[in-house]
């Protein structure tokens, strides 16, 4: 550990003593190994992940391949050991001398033991010491200079997860009838056909059926020409038919994709419409109440199921999913986050084990936590030597746990046949790319163009891009104001005040000129920095116009030079020994005089040309 130097590129003199040959690769700060491969052009399974283990109190260095996690289970009988767990951050760095995530596999003096699946590789790499560089390196190099080492397998493919989302598309009646998509009162938006009473018969709600196809293009998919509805049998009492309107044999798109923020895709494999159950309500809680209430309201909502491949690997990549996901249908105004339901169906194995669904997770914190939740939860069963079954569960967002809730079921449970009161449905190529022209451009493209146009980095392109709403708004501010100043004032000012106060932007309604104004004032020097972000904050929080608060207030810097110079010679006389110390460059004696100035003047003078007078009558120009 002598050799450790925190900050430095210390593998590489490592490396060098010992005449061993490998490349240097210097690079952009990255920690996380699909992105330690990207940076070095080489395969995931190539980067060597060095995981720091307490061993009955001693430390232990597991190496493994980028692309597989290690299986705890397998790990605890090859050190033949009472007890092993993640060493915390404070061990890490007294065990090894490295940071959490920069420990590269060749620490001397600790017990290593290296995944049998690393030594497939000819090359490996890992990072050299810090976040900006790496190396590669021949394997057979880089074992022979292990001390303290063993082979064995200790890892097991990834955790694998995928989402079937439930998106409710913005419609004024339901997907088979006219009822209103949007009564409060329980029951009140119901007809024979969303009861589904003897006789009733089902008509396609078109504008459902244009959203949906939007929503498969949106997302990569490719568009079945002739598609057809079934029917899905099953016995609850939030569907009173006894069976759901869906589609199963061949949904509206498929084979589509989405590209994660790390650039990975996750695969699409079907966007399918469907009708929403009734709303099931227990009064005193799931767990505790005597009895359950049905509202039909919801019976027959018109939703979007968008089902993905098994691609994603942590609940931190299922989130953003549904990011990219929501920001995608925000663009295309098929669903509001004010009056729409987004939930998710999350599916998670571990180490190859039998699949679990956690049904009807609301919200992306919610999929994140439940996520996170559910994969601990497999991987201590396995750890215990129990058998992981395959079951549908429920998430108890209170208490940030899943429930067992019934085995689960296999697609033939359902008992999927024809939907005998709907024809088979079909699309010409022309209509296909007709609707495929109405696409609005998506976020990004949108981000692509910001930074060519307006010169913006990624960060604020991206930002901006991400929501449609602020997207349009800084377009119509960067056609009065610089768009770079623009830019940094609407990721930085504007969105703060929405993250730290949870608002929707969607809802907000803001008026792109109120803040074109108000940054105009600001770029000008009539109102402060300070002034600009309180304007945001009254105006988002409260509704109040940044303009119309900026005058009630009094907060426009007006004063001519001529009354600012009055000013600073009357506090000038009056703080002699303020001038005095500042003629000696105590620079505090400036900002006192200054702000002596802004109270005289009550703030309507601008603080640079205050200022620059004090300074040259300092100076006896």
């Amino acid at each position: 550990m002598s050799e450790v130097v925190e900050g430095k590129a210390w593998v590489k003199d490592f490396l060098e003593k010992r005449k061993i040959e490998f490349k240097f690769v210097e690079h952009e700060s990255v920690k996380k190994p699909v992105d330690s491969a990207r940076v070095r052009n080489v395969a995931l399974k190539q980067i060597a992940k060095a995981l720091v283990y307490m061993v009955d109190g001693k430390p232990l260095l597991a190496i493994l391949p980028g692309d597989r996690q290690i299986d705890e289970s397998k790990l605890l009988k090859v050190v033949d050991a009472k007890r092993i767990r993640f060493a915390e951050p404070a061990e890490v760095k007294q065990h090894t001398g490295c940071q959490v995530g920069l420990v590269p596999p060749l620490i001397p003096e600790i017990r290593k033991v290296v995944d049998r699946s690393l030594l497939e590789n000819k090359e490996v790499s890992f990072n050299a010491g810090i976040a900006t560089a790496g190396i590669i390196i021949d394997l057979n190099d880089l074992l022979r200079i292990f001390d303290h080492s063993s082979k064995a397998d200790i890892s097991s493919g990834k955790t694998m997860i995928g989402l079937e989302c439930h998106v409710q598309l913005n419609t004024k009646s339901k997907l088979f009838c006219g009822c209103k998509t949007q009564e409060k009162e329980p029951n009140s938006a119901c007809c024979p056909i969303c009861l589904g009473h003897p006789g009733s018969k089902p008509v396609l709600n078109a504008t459902a059926l244009d959203y949906a196809m939007k929503v498969a293009l949106a997302l990569n998919c490719e568009i079945n020409q002739e598609f057809f509805f079934s029917r899905k049998t099953y016995f609850y009492p939030d569907m009173s038919k006894n069976f759901q309107i869906t589609q199963y044999e061949i949904p509206i798109g498929e084979k589509g994709h989405i590209i994660l923020s790390n650039g990975k895709k996750v695969r699409i494999t079907r966007v399918h419409l469907e009708e929403d159950p009734a709303a099931l309500v227990h009064s005193e809680g799931m767990g505790s109440s005597n009895f359950c209430l049905v509202d039909y309201n919801r019976s027959g909502i018109p939703l979007v199921e968008i089902v993905t491949d098994p691609d994603m690997q942590t609940p931190e990549e299922a989130r953003d999913f549904l990011d990219q996901l929501t920001t995608i249908l925000s663009y295309l105004k098929v669903y509001s986050p004010t009056t729409g339901v987004l939930k998710a169906d999350c599916n998670a194995s571990v180490y190859g084990n039998n699949r679990v669904e956690v049904k009807n997770v609301s919200g992306k914190k919610g999929v994140e936590k439940a996520l996170t939740f559910e994969i601990a939860r497999q991987k201590h069963v396995l750890l215990e030597g129990k058998k992981i079954e395959m079951e549908t569960r429920a998430f108890d967002e209170a208490k940030g746990t899943t429930r067992s809730t019934r085995s689960k079921e296999t697609e033939a449970d359902y008992g999927y046949i024809f939907e005998p009161d709907l024809t088979a449905f079909r699309l010409t190529k022309s209509e296909i790319e007709e609707m495929k022209n109405k696409l609005p451009e998506l976020h990004g493209a949108k981000s692509k163009r910001f930074m060519e146009e307006f010169g913006l980095d990624q960060y604020n392109a991206n930002v901006l891009s991400a929501n449609f709403a602020l997207g349009n708004i800084f377009e119509h501010v960067a056609k009065d104001i610089e768009p770079k100043i623009a830019a940094n004032f609407l990721t930085r000012e504007l969105m703060a005040v929405v993250n730290r106060s949870e608002l929707d932007l969607d809802s907000l309604e803001l008026d792109p000129e109120e803040i074109s104004s108000m940054l105009s004032l600001r770029s000008s020097g009539k109102i402060t920095e300070k002034v600009a972000k309180d304007a945001i904050i009254v105006y988002l929080t409260k509704g109040v116009k940044p303009t119309k608060f900026i005058e009630s207030q009094g907060l426009v810097m007006d004063l001519g030079k001529g009354e600012i110079e009055k000013a600073v010679e009357k506090v000038m006389a009056e703080n002699k020994a303020a001038v005095v110390d500042l003629k000696r460059g105590k620079q505090k004696s400036l900002n006192f005089l200054v702000g002596q100035v802004m109270r005289l003047t009550r703030a309507k003078a601008n603080p640079k040309d205050v200022q620059n007078i004090i300074l040259k009558k300092i100076k006896g120009e």
